[in-house]
């Protein structure tokens, strides 16, 4: 093989890498910048060891490229080598440059169908939540602000949240006033992690509850159950729970995934559950 043909393949090389690398920083670009979860959770790693790996073939390339060059120019005669044409290179950045929508369109897609496959998912843990934990949930739903139901709530979400890995957690929504305002409250697995094991009882006050612990007056507030809702689940929540409404509602967002899930008894939304997922899928930094 003649030194023209080594440096045309190091040319090639170094090109092949080139477009290579302007691609992964492309896609890596979007999937950041837009949150599009199509890979899997290694892509920071994945991703830093591949654009180590092209530049190191790109500098291989060159290098090769530069020697091969260097002995053409030592071996050259006196007599100047016949220039060959080039060959028209247009068709081919037009192709190369024909990747970068089509990468995008790929990298959409692919979020599209994995946000429509956890929405299926949590759908089917919530509708399995509601039948299997019948009872459970027909207490979750049965409100009132008083020790038993915290501590009762919270174990049952804490079950809930333990035998179901399709999310990390889940929590119920209900309506109540506090100082003639309306709120929504919300409550965890954790809703009871500060009340101690021996108390029971308590005393129902202006929004809070009073017990006695240790010699020492305390007190539970309404206000630190308070859901902070966006706008947008601000309206879902009251059309759901104004008009008795049962649809339900999924949010995503930069891996979280959230599903509002109505709970219904005599024809009427009672509470509304929510699940929420998260899925980290290797962000940069991750």
């Amino acid at each position: 093989m003649n030194m023209r043909k080594l440096v045309k393949i190091s040319n090639l090389i170094a090109l092949a890498a080139v477009a290579c690398l302007s691609y992964w920083v492309f896609a890596f670009i979007l999937a950041t910048v837009f949150g599009l979860k199509v890979f899997r959770e290694n892509l920071s790693e994945m991703f830093v060891f591949s654009i180590f790996g092209i530049i190191a073939v790109m500098a291989g390339a060159l290098i090769v490229n530069i020697m091969l060059n260097l002995t053409r120019i030592a071996e050259r005669d006196d007599k100047c080598e016949a220039v060959k044409p080039q060959r028209p290179m247009k068709k081919w950045l037009y192709a190369a440059l024909a990747v970068f929508p089509l990468l995008a369109a790929l990298l959409f897609g692919g979020n599209y169908l994995t946000v429509q496959k956890k929405q299926q998912i949590l759908m089917k843990s919530a509708a399995r939540v509601q039948s299997e934990y019948g009872s459970q949930a027909a207490k979750i739903a049965d409100y009132r602000f008083d020790l038993a139901y915290l501590k009762q709530t919270s174990a049952d979400l804490e079950l809930m949240e333990k035998r179901d890995s399709a999310f990390r957690s889940v929590s119920v929504i209900v309506p109540d006033t506090i100082g003639g305002a309306s709120v929504y409250l919300a409550f965890h697995s954790n809703a009871a992690a500060h009340i101690p094991d021996d108390v029971t009882t308590g005393t129902a006050a202006a929004d809070s509850i009073a017990y006695r612990h240790d010699g020492k007056n305390r007190s539970i507030r309404k206000a630190e159950y308070i859901y902070q809702a966006g706008l947008h689940e601000r309206e879902y929540l009251d059309s759901v729970f104004g008009s008795n409404l049962d649809t339900s509602r999924f949010e995503s967002h930069d891996g979280n995934y959230t599903l509002f899930y109505p709970y219904r008894q005599n024809g009427r939304t009672v509470a509304v559950f929510r699940f929420a997922d998260y899925q980290p899928y290797g962000k940069f930094g991750s």
